[in-house]
């Protein structure tokens, strides 16, 4: 018969076996104790869920028996995810009740206590206990005038209360971080004056805008102007108005502390029952240490474990094509032969064990570079560490936990090292211990043995093995042999799951459902030595109220401003951050402590997509949106012509198109007129064009003809429009053309006389032409380009010589160059009609007796 000093706790079987009866105290409103405030009465009525009981002897720490509870065992620590706007990250919680180098946690203690009384109780040397939050990737941020804005309002929940990050302020220059949240409790504040190193900031924290003498660090790094938290970890230092922190039987932490509001959640506390007599065989208590082996992806694994420090490792176990570790690094566990044979390269990962027994420390570290003599590992707990290496000897020594780990550098900067702390490197094998004693042993081949030491037994039997394999195929995957050892023998379960026990209680669960399976391993805590004699039971619960019931004793007064939350008050003290009940917009306490007031509303503008907004840019829409008034609408319908390339569109411009294609309805099509309306080009006619329709072939035209009739010509390449061999007279440089655009109409700046620099150039131009002599006619009666249209026509007015008068709707407007208004297309009207290939009539000639057989075109 096994049986273990705490597994899964119910209270109401605690009831049946022991006859134990539900803690019943007054809610603590000061910070005085109330030593009479509990008393034990009738029945539980209720079976909690989040809470531990815990088993010590006289001497013992609460961290001997629990050196930490996660949500396997509280649903009220459950982790999450947090949807920012910098982007998505899961997180965990857990609480810790030691850490090494910082505090030892709780004991029960037989003795005097500060009331001079002689009797057993919980004291609490230097702290209490740790509270820690850590970002799987990281909860990142642009920083913007010292706000992380990103996370800003973001939920997130802490013992079990949700709370919304109200405030991120960032010092990037001083590394100084602050975050506030506002939530079940109240505000809670918490400041690290350095994230980047790994040291602890005393009272570093306020709740509703109080200090409390806690510790905190708040990890994170820099990256490109961003911010990336990884952790949150806070230790709430043992101080009592009347000394040493010391809880008598029948009483909880909560009425001793000098900061009572430092639990930082109304429902948390650790009680103390008192000294018991031995438990009823089988009575249960609480849960073990759990080991993880989860897929990532279908072609890696990764391992979960915590070593006997209570440090928690996500270890790359294993990848395909079939290897230890993972994206191509091994994980080493096995030593180098000798120290003349490295076989940890950069990159890699490994195992080191300060020794091969139930104490023994394990860790897991990555070799990450070397240079300038140093080595730098990064210790997958979260710790990175240097090493500075003898440049004679090429030789260090890695300081990890309780082990001294010596290494030497050879070839490649790869390394040999001393893995199992014994003294030499020889090829020795480094076990992972994890929490109670237990050891993980990778190998041989793909083959993982979870040992359970005889130590740990009541009696001296041989040490327990159960395994596990890992396959490699199309995806990696894994297989649990059954049965096993004497007792152990899986059975299949809802959803696809297979369970099974071993002789010492280790509960296997292998979820088979996806081509990857997952692997759960719960292992009882601590030893499995039957408890004699009296012992000290401990509760540590997340649900307060279902332990305690108050006194008929009236509540004190609300009273607005001394930092308590009374009701009917919903904050305090008044001016303190808090949120609004829906934990949606950020405010300030009202001055009468009833109301959360709004502050910052939302803005449609300041880039930060609030509440009741869809979008700020129209990259925060779905395509074929834009962002209007911080609203999605559907995007205006495209308009040809508008000169901006529209969804939809193609081109505006033959420019936006490819070299060789134009650009006709704003669709970029081939030269060929397949377009709407009438178009020349060129083949199949001689030297006649063809007409096309609508893009239809419409018979040989005569080139002149068109052109007069204002029917472009279709091409490869764009030419000018008073370029006349495209329209004319070349069919060699036909081939070249394409429909070109009508110009708009570019009047040049008005000449009301001919100025002396011109009358100058007509003068040197007469030096080398004739000048004509005639009687230069009157205008024709009515032929004064009197159509309703820009025209030109020859007369003295503007003194001839290249220079002709511009009529608009049969009204003179100026004299223009008329080689200039020929080439955007302003026709000319003359006495009579002439052959249209009279091309001088517009282009070539000043002899007036040239143009004036010309007429409008």
């Amino acid at each position: 018969m096994v049986s273990h000093k705490h597994v899964p706790v119910s209270i109401l079987a605690i009831i049946a076996l022991v006859g134990i009866s539900v803690l019943m105290l007054s809610v603590s409103y000061f910070n005085q104790p109330a030593p009479f405030a509990v008393t034990y009465v009738g029945k539980a009525t209720q079976a909690p869920q989040n809470t531990v009981v815990v088993n010590l002897d006289v001497g013992e720490y609460i961290a001997n028996e629990v050196e930490a509870l996660t949500e396997s065992d509280f649903p009220g620590l459950r982790g999450g995810t947090v949807h920012a706007k910098g982007g998505a990250t899961d997180y965990d919680q857990s609480l810790r009740f030691n850490e090494l180098g910082q505090f030892m946690g709780g004991r029960i203690v037989f003795g005097r206590d500060e009331q001079n009384r002689v009797t057993d109780f919980l004291e609490f040397d230097d702290a209490v206990f740790k509270f820690q939050i850590e970002f799987g990737s990281g909860l990142r941020s642009a920083v913007e005038n010292g706000r992380m804005r990103d996370i800003e309002d973001e939920e997130f929940e802490m013992l079990g209360d949700v709370y919304s990050l109200v405030e991120a302020r960032v010092d990037m220059n001083t590394n100084r971080i602050v975050l506030r949240f506002f939530g079940g409790f109240g505000a809670i504040e918490f400041e690290d004056t350095n994230y980047m190193d790994d040291n602890y900031n005393d009272f570093g924290a306020k709740v509703n805008g109080k200090d409390i003498d806690a510790r905190v660090k708040i990890r994170a790094t820099e990256a490109g102007g961003e911010l990336v938290i990884y952790s949150i970890q806070y230790i709430l230092n043992a101080n009592s108005p009347q000394g040493d922190l010391q809880v008598v039987p029948l009483h909880c932490t909560r009425e001793f502390l000098q900061y009572p509001t430092g639990l930082l959640s109304p429902n948390f506390d650790i009680c103390y029952k008192g000294m018991e007599g031995e438990p009823a065989p089988g009575a249960q208590t609480i849960s073990g240490n759990e080991v993880r082996v989860q897929p990532s992806g279908d072609d890696e694994y990764r391992i979960y474990a915590q070593n006997t420090r209570g440090q928690q490792y996500w270890i790359p176990l294993a990848q395909l094509p079939g290897m230890y570790g993972n994206k191509g690094r091994n994980l080493v566990f096995v030593e180098a032969p000798n120290d003349a044979a490295p076989n940890i390269n950069l990159g890699d990962y490994f195992m080191v064990n300060s020794k091969n027994d139930i104490s023994g420390s394990s860790h897991v570290l990555r070799y990450d570079r070397f240079e300038q003599n140093i080595a730098y590992f990064e210790d997958l707990a979260g710790d990175v560490r240097k090493v500075t290496v003898d440049q004679g000897t090429m030789e260090g020594a890695l300081f990890v936990g309780d082990g001294t780990y010596r290494f030497k550098i050879g070839a490649g900067n790869a390394i040999a090292m001393d893995q199992t702390n014994d003294g030499s490197i020889n090829g020795g094998e480094a076990r992972f211990v994890v929490v109670g004693g237990h050891m993980l042993d990778l190998g041989p081949g793909f083959t993982v043995t979870l040992i359970t030491p005889r130590r740990l037994f009541d009696e001296a039997v041989a040490d327990e093995t159960t395994t596990f394999d890992i396959l490699f195929g199309g995806n990696i995957d894994l297989n649990v042999p059954s049965p096993q050892g004497p007792i152990f023998k899986l059975a299949s379960s809802s959803g696809g799951r297979r369970q099974g026990m071993t002789e010492f209680g280790i509960l296997f669960d292998w979820d088979t459902e996806s081509d990857s399976d997952s692997l759960r391993i719960v292992i009882p805590g601590g030893g499995g030595v039957i408890k004699s004699g009296s012992f000290g039971q401990v509760f540590i619960s997340l649900e307060r109220e279902k332990l305690v019931r108050p006194l008929e004793v009236p509540l004190p007064p609300a009273k607005c401003g001394d930092a308590i939350i009374t009701p009917p008050e919903f904050c305090d003290p008044p001016g303190s951050v808090c949120a609004t009940q829906n934990l949606f917009q950020r405010g300030v306490c009202s001055n009468d402590c009833k109301k959360c007031d709004v502050i910052n509303p939302a803005a449609c503008g300041n880039n930060v997509l609030d509440p009741g907004e869809q979008c700020e840019v129209a990259a925060d829409c779905a395509a074929g949106q834009t962002c209007a008034a911080c609203k999605c609408v559907a995007l205006p319908p495209s308009v040809c012509g508008n000169g901006v390339v529209e969804p939809g569109e193609q081109c505006e411009r033959a420019a936006d198109c490819t070299p060789g294609m134009a650009c006709s309805g704003c669709k970029c099509v081939a030269p060929n007129c397949q377009i709407p309306g009438k178009c020349r080009v060129w083949g199949g006619c001689g030297m006649n064009d063809l007409l096309m329709i609508d893009g239809v072939p419409s018979g040989c035209v005569s080139p002149y003809e068109s052109a007069a009739e204002g029917v472009d010509y279709c091409g490869n390449t764009v030419l000018a429009r008073g370029n006349r061999e495209c329209n004319y007279m070349d069919a060699a440089a036909k081939k070249d053309c394409v429909c070109p655009r009508k110009p708009a109409l570019e009047l040049p700046a008005p000449i009301e006389q001919v100025s002396a620099w011109q009358r100058f150039v007509l003068w040197l131009r007469g030096l080398f032409s004739r000048e004509p002599a005639l009687e230069l006619p009157a205008p024709v009666e009515g032929v004064v380009c009197a159509n309703a249209a820009p025209c030109r026509f020859w007369d003295a007015r503007c003194g001839g010589k290249g220079f002709e008068p511009l009529f608009v709707d049969g009204v003179f407007q100026k004299c223009v160059d008329a080689y200039q208004a020929a080439s955007q297309g302003i026709p000319y009207c003359g006495h009579k009609p002439a052959a249209q290939e009279a091309a001088y009539c517009n282009y070539m000639s000043n002899d007036p007796r040239e143009k004036l057989p010309c007429v409008c075109r």
